[in-house]
């Protein structure tokens, strides 16, 4: 079973509660990996050093990916998007597993608590809490494999209903018109 992370390498994107927590579930379960997708971004305060990156991929609780450009490609392989975020704003990742019909687990802060009905399309779990981390993956795990798909497809629905594009285009729009009506003569 793959988890994935699409992000920069940041503390402030869960990756010492991902790192924790991959510990644990490695040690209770076999053929379970987690990957982490994104480039590591030196200049950040809280940004991860590649050397920390580099003992934790040699240890195997992380698998680093590295950047790519286009991530639909491994997105479509993980059976479940990570994103234990402490902050956020509309995560476009998220919004982009949704519509891949992807479940996801994130952190309960906004920008991400959007994305998910807890149980119906993936699990919420506490910022900033590897155990509370270690449970939503644990319950992910204990799905038969129709309930993912399921989950799956309730994401799909989700992003169709909630974030299709054309309606955020509409809704832009509509606020533009308010603030600066168009010329209509």
């Amino acid at each position: 079973m793959i988890f994935l992370t699409v992000s920069r390498v940041l503390y402030d994107k869960g990756f010492g509660e991902l790192a924790e927590a991959s510990g644990i579930i490695k040690k209770r379960y076999s053929g379970v990996e987690f990957q982490w997708l994104g480039n590591i971004d030196k200049d950040y305060v809280h940004s991860v050093s590649e050397s920390e990156v580099q003992r934790l991929h040699d240890a195997g609780l992380i698998n680093f990916l590295g950047y790519k450009n286009d991530v639909r490609d491994v997105m479509r392989r993980a059976d479940c998007i990570v994103l234990p975020s402490y902050h956020e704003g509309m995560s476009r990742v998220l919004m982009e597993a949704l519509a891949m019909g992807k479940p996801v687990i994130v952190s309960d802060v906004a920008g991400c608590r959007e994305t998910v009905d807890d149980g119906v399309n993936g699990f919420l779990c506490e910022a900033r809490n590897a155990v509370s981390l270690v449970m939503a993956i644990e319950k992910f795990m204990a799905l038969s494999e129709d309930e993912r798909i399921e989950m799956g497809r309730h994401s799909r629905m989700k992003a169709e209903m909630r974030f299709d594009i054309r309606e955020v285009i509409e809704i832009y729009e509509s606020l533009i018109d308010t603030v600066l009506p168009r010329d209509r003569g």
